[in-house]
């Protein structure tokens, strides 16, 4: 895939305790679609859109996290820079469009009028959780870690001891950090150490929305019946012991490595339930049969260019999703682009995968037929 030095994400910060669904997403997406669209305009249609939509706020079991129609349009903003920092849309001069990475999602984001919009469906939380693991993973999985350790299920408790949990995740992260990144880390893990009496504000921007991220993914079921408690549904403590922890420590870590090779895999059985096989236990015949249906939708859906290609990495993951929906197939993106390999390789390909050091990026290629 990309070659590129893994980066530290520092985690989703430009947000505020007012960004809980997750269902906002996916209307930003749909919004933008394959248009730009200024700011502005993006901003007040997304108010419009909320605002149409809430009654189905309302009838979903979590209603928090409205946008409301503003001056300062401060709500739709917060989400836009939620959906920046996740990597799906991108800003340019004062506009947005969907990104190489937000736009494998948009065939999955077609709903009947009756579907209510904040009910994710499978392909949308798989992705979700994709893309918040890798771009949020220690922030994210520290309150997971809580919860997994049930030091608290009020809301308030859970705020008091994030510090002292994060700075942990961060300290045992410093263990198996790469060179490159170890003092990225260490600056991060310096500024939470001196988060001090103030900081409570900014912890409320932290733990409630994503403890409404994980309700949204199914994984934890929050109560607002005025005791304001969390806890792992059995789909979280499921996926909660698939998570791999840093060797020694009772810390997760999901690294991009491993998000490359496991996660989807996972997700699929464990977020989905109705995964029928696994891509690995498929005979090699079926698999090129598959890929080559597979790479040509990829192609139609994601090509941008004039030239015969398009990235890899979101086709991989546009194939993953598809294969889940459709085939009830989970496979991981690894796996998928080392049988893309293997079969571009084979006499007469249809198709290659090939590495541009001048861009540091895979691409595939298909060749005309």
């Amino acid at each position: 895939m990309d070659y590129q030095m893994p980066k530290y994400e520092v985690g989703i910060t430009d947000i505020n305790v007012v960004v809980r669904r997750l269902g906002y997403i996916s209307a930003i997406l749909r919004l933008l679609e394959h248009k730009t669209l200024s700011e502005s305009v993006l901003y007040t249609r997304l108010e419009r859109w909320s605002l149409n939509h809430k009654q189905n706020l309302k009838d979903y079991a979590n209603e928090q996290g409205f946008i409301k129609a503003t001056r300062g349009q401060t709500a739709s903003k917060r989400y836009t820079n939620f959906v920046v920092s996740m990597g799906l849309i991108g800003r340019i001069a004062g506009a947005c469009r969907v990104t190489r990475f937000g736009k494998p999602l948009l065939p999955f984001l077609r709903r009947i009028p009756s579907q209510n919009p904040f009910e994710l469906t499978d392909a949308e939380r798989c992705a979700y959780l994709y893309w918040l693991l890798l771009k949020d993973g220690d922030q994210l999985l520290t309150v997971i870690r809580m919860l997994v350790e049930k030091h608290s299920r009020s809301l308030s408790g859970l705020q008091n001891a994030f510090p002292t949990f994060y700075l942990q995740q961060l300290k045992d992260r410093m263990l198996t950090a790469e060179e490159h990144v170890a003092p990225e880390i260490l600056a991060v893990r310096n500024r939470v150490a001196h988060w001090g009496e103030g900081t409570g504000r900014s912890i409320e921007n932290i733990v409630p929305p994503r403890l409404h991220w994980l309700a949204d993914l199914g994984l934890v079921a929050v109560e607002n019946d005025g005791k304001r408690q969390a806890r792992l549904t059995e789909m979280g403590i499921q996926f909660s012991q698939s998570l791999p922890k840093i060797q020694g420590t009772l810390t997760f870590h999901t690294s991009s490595v491993w998000l490359r090779q496991q996660f989807f895999g996972m997700a699929g059985q464990v977020l989905v339930g109705k995964i029928d096989r696994q891509w690995t236990e498929i005979h090699n015949s079926e698999r090129r049969e598959l890929l080559h249906k597979l790479t040509f939708q990829a192609f139609e859906t994601l090509r941008s260019t004039p030239a015969p290609q398009i990235s890899l990495y979101p086709a991989l993951i546009y194939m993953a999703l598809l294969l889940m929906k459709d085939n009830g197939i989970a496979v991981n993106l690894e796996e998928l682009h080392a049988d893309l390999d293997a079969f571009s390789k084979e006499p007469d390909p249809r198709y290659t995968v090939r590495f541009s050091h001048r861009e540091n990026e895979s691409y595939l290629i298909f060749f005309p037929t």
